[in-house]
Formats: C-alpha cells, structure tokens, sequence
C-alpha cells in the first residue's frame, strides 16, 4: 500500500525534526548525490517498501549513520530523489524551451514525444516514487502540473501567438500524448512498439502544426 505522502509534507517533517544535515562542503555533496544515486537503485530494484535504509548505504558504500546523518528516514531520501527527479526534467524542458524556436517541427515533436520515455528509462525509480508519494510537490504545485507548465513554456515558444489559456490546454493534450508513449513503451503485448511511437510522433507534429497556424490565424484576424 502506498503513503500516499507528498514530498513537500517530507520537506516539512524534515524541518521540524531539524534532524537531517545539510552538507555544507564539496564533499558533503558528494556524498549526498552518491547515497540519493544508490537510494534510486535500490527504489528501482526493490521498490519503496522492500528498500531498507541498510541496503541504501551499503549500496552507496557508506555507513548507515553517514545516511541517517544526511537523510534519518526512508521518507526523507526518497522525497529528495523524486524532487531531484523532478528538477532534472525541469531543466530538460527548460533546455527544450530554448532551442525549441530554432528546431525543425518533426524534430521537436520527436523529442517531447520521448521525453518522459527516456527519463523513465534512465531514472527506473521516478514512477514508482511519484505513484508512492502521491505527486505534490513543496508549494502545494503538483508534479503533473509542474511539468505541464513547462510543457506550456515550450509549446509558447513555438507558438506566442497563441493565448496563454489556450496554451494551458493544449499542453495538457501534449503532455497526455507524451504518457500514451511511455504507456505504448512499457506495453510488451505491442509487437510493433517501435512503430506505434513514431504514430505518436506523427500525432504529436500535426498538432505543433495546428496550434502553429491557428496562433498566426488569430494574429492576421487582429491585426
């Protein structure tokens, strides 16, 4: 059965515990990023109930009080992986968002269509965190709506024309498009997964194409 706790309510039982240790020096750092890489593995392998605290620091090579020093429950190393998770596929859009005026259509398309697909294969432990911790992140934004507002900042890349309510929804279709593919990819019973992707794909690059001419429509309509 899952927790069903959010990372942010991890943030808060963390700072009113005021037990866990911020590391202040390169190496402290360095020491966290190893123990959050092995606590991933260990998520990934095992999944969030299995997983011990013990089997986390022998996996990261340390000692069970160097992990309770950084991190004193389950809870807490696990709320921080899935915000990390979910910082590094912020920062792929945000990388998406700044190139994406000067990519061609197909390949854009291409690249948000595979985008969840591929973190998820080199992140195995991101969806059974975020089914496990509900998805609410610090600030009450949830992660579904946190990656599909910068899903948005991308499509409004491409399209600024388009209103800012308009663009909430159409990235809300983009974003669903985008699980259908991890749905498609996880899904053995398709014999040709390869080629329903690249369907998806083609789905994907007609609708960046309509919501392309539609925002021009509505600029030459008001001007």
């Amino acid at each position: 059965m899952s927790s069903q706790k959010s990372t942010g309510t991890l943030r808060a039982e963390s700072g009113q515990a005021n037990l866990a240790k911020a590391p202040r020096r390169a190496r402290g750092h360095a020491r966290v990023a190893a123990l959050l890489e092995a606590a991933g593995s260990e998520f990934a392998d095992k999944g969030y109930e299995a997983a011990t605290m013990t089997a986390i620091a022998a996996r990261a090579g340390a000692s069970i009080g160097s992990l309770y020093q950084f991190f004193p429950t389950k809870d807490q190393i696990a709320g921080a992986l899935l915000e990390n998770y979910v910082n590094m596929l912020a920062e792929t859009f945000h990388k998406l968002r700044e190139t994406a005026p000067s990519l061609d259509l197909p390949l854009l398309a291409s690249r948000l269509t595979r985008t969840f697909v591929k973190f998820r294969a080199s992140h195995p432990a991101f969806a059974g965190l975020a089914e496990t911790y509900s998805d609410v992140l610090p600030g009450t934004i949830t992660i579904r709506e946190r990656l599909r507002g910068e899903i948005a900042s991308v499509l409004a890349a491409v399209a600024p024309q388009l209103e800012p309510a308009e663009i909430a929804i159409r990235a809300v279709v983009i974003q669903h498009i985008m699980k259908a593919a991890v749905a498609v990819n996880g899904d053995a019973a398709i014999a040709s997964r390869k080629a329903v992707i690249e369907e998806l794909e083609g789905l994907m690059l007609h609708y960046l194409r309509e919501a392309i001419q539609d925002g021009n429509q509505d600029t030459v309509t008001s001007s």
